[in-house]
């Protein structure tokens, strides 16, 4: 068996929707062995259609980690996840609530957002998940799996320094330009990856792992061959293998026909991998801020 475990924002595709020739392309991949697995910020409601594109029959990780979740019809089923406790994440929300952002506090595929946010109601209206507007002082009456603030890319990335040195039990990362991901005490897209390794007794011969953001960074250094975008910023290169193309570019397709064309082989030696990280190979062109130095 060969693992091919995936973001979706930024690296499967820029859009809402896998292009057909990744389709396509991940079709072949199967054939060849590879099964595919999404890891994503996203809640199973908005990630489900992308894992059903690609074909991914594994267990997806969501809600950045915080959730692994298999298909069961009307309603996932729950491998493995984690919560931040009430009181804790609302040290984090008073934390945050002076700030311009928007927030948003996740419970079991609903949202809790502050009254007014049109923004939030809006875009998870548009994907049939519950929201209640109904978040007008710092507190929750239920143990969240994450919380987001979402705004100005500045202030997130303040807002996160200062949630980082004032709060212990919760972890803090940027899921994207603007969005501060706060998240259970050990929880990240790598953690829940080993989580669901060692419980499922996975022992795969290759495993791939495509991300763009810093919140990949840890899901990288669980792969063989680690992948990201020439527009990822530099200390998700750092931890790559091999930097490709934009997703607005198609990067995601020529991943797909680098390991068609068995050219990932190499990658898959043992000693390799960690000898190549820092010093990646670049496809259609050298990102400038990085230095080829070996």
């Amino acid at each position: 068996m060969k693992l091919f475990v995936t973001d979706i924002d930024g690296t499967l595709t820029d859009g809402n929707r896998v292009p057909q020739e990744v389709v396509e392309a991940c079709r072949r991949l199967r054939t060849l062995g590879w099964r595919f697995m999404i890891a994503t910020g996203r809640i199973w409601a908005s990630a489900r259609p992308f894992a059903e594109a690609i074909g991914a029959d594994l267990p997806s990780i969501v809600y950045d980690g915080a959730r692994v979740l298999q298909d069961g019809g009307a309603h996932p089923l729950s491998y493995r996840e984690w919560k931040i406790p009430s009181e804790r994440a609302g040290r984090v929300l008073e934390l945050g609530w002076e700030s311009s952002m928007l927030i948003q506090a996740y419970g079991d595929e609903e949202v809790t957002c502050r009254p007014g946010d049109e923004v939030t109601s809006g875009f998870f209206r548009r994907i049939n998940v519950p929201v209640r507007p109904d978040l007008s002082a710092p507190r929750l009456g239920f143990d969240p799996y994450r919380i987001i603030f979402y705004g100005n890319p500045s202030e997130a990335r303040e807002l996160g320094e200062r949630i980082r040195e004032s709060l212990e039990g919760v972890e803090v990362t940027l899921a994207g330009e603007g969005f501060l991901d706060i998240l259970p005490a050990g929880v990240s897209k790598g953690a829940a990856f080993r989580a669901f390794r060692t419980s499922a007794r996975l022992k795969p011969e290759a495993i791939v792992a495509a991300g763009d953001h810093l919140n990949d960074i840890d899901l990288l250094l669980e792969a063989d061959l680690a992948v990201t975008f020439r527009d990822a910023p530099p200390e998700v290169r750092r931890a790559a293998h091999l930097v490709l193309p934009p997703a607005s570019s198609m990067g995601f397709l020529e991943l797909c026909r680098f390991l068609e064309r068995e050219e990932s082989k190499p990658f898959f030696s043992k000693g390799r991998q960690e000898q190549r990280r820092g010093c990646p190979l670049c496809l259609g062109g050298q990102p400038p801020e990085i230095k080829r130095e070996v």
